[in-house]
């Protein structure tokens, strides 16, 4: 196993800025994302890493050495591709044993190789079968243990999950990173699946337009996001335009419309300042949940509700802006029609304020 460190990093295609001065580190056994929407440059950022792309300034680390100039084969990194790349025309043994042969490995010792990366991707029995006869999260199986059986110091993968359909992409993510746990192997993964960055990653470094704007974890990066592209991109926010109506010591007030309520001070602001208040939907209250407790409790109209089985998505107008709750579909949960007024809340930790 190694560490991972970028310093610098920045790619051109022709007059397309692709990475921007990318810097950071993964931490050796490290489980580490990035994330970002198509086109923000987070697969030749891991192209850079796997050697496949040079980049135009800056450098790449595995274990402390620079692999900059280094051609793939030198640097010790499995990649998993979108496709798989699966030789249709092999066997599972022969597709998993292919990189050892080329390696010149002895028989004896490629069938013992084979025979324990089969056992760490749950394909015991599989050796004689051909990619039509694998399922999808099979084939993924297979060009994981095709990779890892040449035992690199680096896994890198490249939205992996992405061929598959929705109830095979959640059981694959959680046994992907069990595996990864279990090897303790240092990880880059490239995805655009906000969930999937959640589920699985120690760290996530969050790209735009070629550049990070925010690395943590997962928690931080979902209740603490840096700014208003973080907020939009990593699942539903509310977003509530407001000014600051009052700030002293450790207390601070926001006005959204006609109703003010305290809200976690930030530094750098003042009394009449434009700001974004976020909070998210499933932190939204209603009803008596709403009443029972010590926070910000105001009234709002519903618009419409959405059944969408283990919860109740309620669209709200409050003060001529719209706002959303999730509540659990449970029978202690109030049903309230289009048209409804509402008392709806959150405890003041539960928001968060942005500035532009």
């Amino acid at each position: 196993m190694s560490d991972v460190e970028l310093s610098s990093l920045t790619k051109r295609f022709g007059e397309t800025l692709a990475v921007d001065d990318v810097s950071l580190r993964v931490e050796e056994g490290e489980f580490f994302s990035l994330l970002g929407p198509s086109g923000c440059g987070k697969t030749t950022t891991l192209r850079m890493i796997a050697g496949f792309v040079r980049p135009n300034e800056g450098q790449v680390f595995i274990g402390g050495e620079d692999m900059t100039l280094l051609p793939p084969e030198k640097r010790g990194i499995g990649i998993v591709f979108q496709n798989y790349a699966i030789f249709p025309h092999m066997t599972v043994f022969d597709n998993i044993a292919f990189g050892l042969k080329m390696r010149k490995v002895p028989k004896r010792e490629i069938r013992g190789r084979v025979g324990k990366a089969l056992e760490q991707v749950n394909l015991d029995g599989y050796e004689r079968r051909y990619q039509r006869e694998l399922s999808g999260g099979e084939q993924q199986r297979v060009a994981l243990a095709r990779v890892l059986i040449t035992e690199p110091k680096i896994l890198l993968l490249d939205e992996p999950l992405s061929a598959l359909d929705k109830k095979l992409r959640e059981e694959m993510k959680y046994w992907i990173k069990g595996l990864q746990h279990s090897l303790r192997i240092t990880t880059v993964y490239v995805t655009h699946d906000q969930g999937e960055a959640l589920t699985m990653s120690d760290r996530i470094a969050v790209m735009n337009q070629a550049r990070v704007v925010q690395i943590g974890a997962p928690d931080t990066i979902y209740e603490h996001p840096a700014d208003r592209f973080v907020t939009d991109f990593i699942g539903e926010s509310n977003i509530l335009e407001a000014r600051i109506a009052a700030v002293g010591g450790n207390e601070c007030r926001i006005a959204v419309g006609g109703v003010e309520f305290a809200v976690p001070p930030r530094d750098g602001i003042e009394a009449g300042q434009a700001v974004g208040f976020v909070v998210r939907p499933e932190r939204v209250l209603i009803g008596p949940a709403a009443q029972a407790i010590d926070g910000t409790r105001l009234t709002a109209t519903v618009i419409d509700r959405s059944y969408q089985g283990a919860i109740i998505r309620y669209r709200m107008q409050l003060e001529g802006q719209e706002i959303v709750a999730e509540v659990p579909n449970r029978p202690d949960q109030p049903d309230l029609a289009d048209g409804a007024e509402a008392t709806i809340g959150w405890t003041v930790a539960s928001g968060e304020l942005l500035v532009d």
